[in-house]
């Protein structure tokens, strides 16, 4: 796969003519002198891209399926189902949006539809202990059975019991099942109404007769009816436990039910990821590609004594100045070859000068590239110094470089003790960290003995 992105990459560099950045081919030949960047360059360009459009490929195809998922529960949502998750998978909240009437709810519900259950044996619990306390846990926002104009709470499993609870009342037209007021009911007097409620337990059934007295509804304000239609769907919930998906109501009283998914931010998030992500890739190659310049420059400043001292000495010892520049690259070359040092981009560029050389390029001009191709002001003015003797003749040469390796000594030094002033203020935090630590570790035994 990363291959045929690669081939995408370049398609799209060759197709759409991005070749020719300037300053990508400038910053990759400082750290690659060799084949002066271009190659490089190309690779650079070609990877970053490669890397930016597998990101996206593969941030929309995971949109897409988020989205597609979506859109699948949704669907279900709006048949009146959630699919429930199997035994030992945990709940799960799904976001639904409820529709009464075709007036849609404004604030979104969120139902926990619970796991498959198996039935677990337990034991036998009174069924009076249950009747007993049923006429306070149903009143919901009543003050009494007396006197009913909310609907009832009417639970149909018993709260730390395994026991269910079927409701059944002598008048459905005042008050069903589900314990909840029906509009018809006028009479400010109030409907006398026997509500029963069946409990069941392992097969055998008490059954508990509660008077009520039901008035007409209160009025509820529109904030409450979310409540209402939640308080109905966990009631199937609780009915549907071993059931493989829950079946939402489909109506309340005479109002009819529908239903659609809440919107999942899902997809929306993956795609924010997905482009964040890919903005972070191509613009921190950049960052990378700049940190290995600065890296570049500090390491040829830190050459740069040794580099002029040494031409400095062979010159004094009789070598021309080509002569002290191929010995030190040969000598380059060599440790290199043997394992005993690493690439340094100085003397890289001397051996470019070399070639420059070996190739017909003058050896004022080789010196003056030289100085150009470093990109750093010491480089730069050693370059020109070196040109400038083969014009002028050597007098002078020798105190000219002693100077200048003993200015570049000197510059050594003062980045050394910044280096080393700029490690130590990072190491300020630490420090005081563990001063902190080592404070409470003394401290907190004292105050322990205080307390006691």
């Amino acid at each position: 796969m990363k291959s045929l992105f690669r081939r995408l990459a370049l398609f799209i560099i060759k197709g759409l003519n991005l070749s020719g950045n300037a300053e990508i081919i400038k910053k990759q030949a400082l750290l690659n002198p060799a084949d002066r960047g271009y190659r490089k360059a190309e690779r650079y360009r070609v990877d970053k891209l490669s890397q930016v459009l597998m990101v996206l490929f593969l941030g929309v195809i995971v949109t897409f399926l988020a989205a597609f998922s979506s859109g699948l529960e949704e669907s279900d949502v709006e048949n009146r189902y959630i699919e429930r998750n199997g035994y030992g998978e945990g709940d799960k909240t799904v976001g639904i949006i409820a529709n009464i009437d075709g007036r849609e709810i404004d604030e979104p519900i969120e139902v926990t539809v619970r796991e498959k259950r198996y039935t677990e044996e337990e034991r036998e619990k009174i069924f009076d202990e249950i009747g007993n306390s049923l006429p306070d846990r149903i009143l919901g926002e009543n003050g009494s059975l007396d006197h009913v104009e909310y609907d009832l709470d009417l639970m149909e499993r018993a709260e730390n019991y395994p026991v269910t609870i079927e409701w059944a009342t002598d008048n459905y037209d005042v008050l069903d099942s589900s314990g909840f007021i029906q509009e018809e009911v006028s009479d400010s007097r109030g409907t006398p109404v026997v509500l029963t409620a069946t409990l069941n337990y392992m097969g055998k059934c008490a059954d508990y007769e509660f008077p009520v007295v039901v008035f007409p509804r209160h009025r509820e304000i529109p904030g409450k009816i979310r409540d209402i239609v939640l308080k109905k769907i966990l009631r199937y919930d609780s009915l549907t436990l071993s059931a493989d998906t829950l079946i939402l109501p489909e109506k309340i009283g005479d109002n009819h039910l529908s239903y659609k998914r809440a919107e999942s931010p899902a997809w929306v998030f993956i795609l924010a990821v997905t482009l964040v992500t890919a903005f972070v890739i191509w613009y921190g190659r950049d960052r990378d590609l700049d940190r290995l310049i600065n890296i570049r420059e500090k390491e040829m400043l830190m050459d740069y004594p040794d580099i002029v001292s040494r031409l400095n000495l062979f010159f004094f010892s009789g070598m021309t100045i080509k002569g002290a520049f191929e010995k030190i690259a040969g000598d380059y070359e060599e440790r290199l070859a043997a394992g005993k040092c690493g690439k340094r981009f100085a003397f890289e560029e001397m051996l470019v000068t070399l070639r420059e050389m070996k190739g017909g390029v003058t050896e004022a001009q080789a010196y003056q590239n030289f100085g150009a191709r470093s990109g750093i002001r010491r480089y730069g003015k050693l370059g020109t110094l070196l040109s400038q003797n083969l014009m002028k003749g050597n007098a002078g040469l020798m105190e000219a470089l002693e100077a200048e390796a003993k200015d570049a000594f000197e510059e050594r030094k003062a980045n050394a003790k910044k280096a080393g002033e700029e490690a130590g203020t990072k190491l300020l935090l630490p420090m005081g960290i563990m001063l902190l630590v080592a404070m409470i570790m003394v401290t907190l035994p004292a105050f322990l003995s205080f307390s006691l």
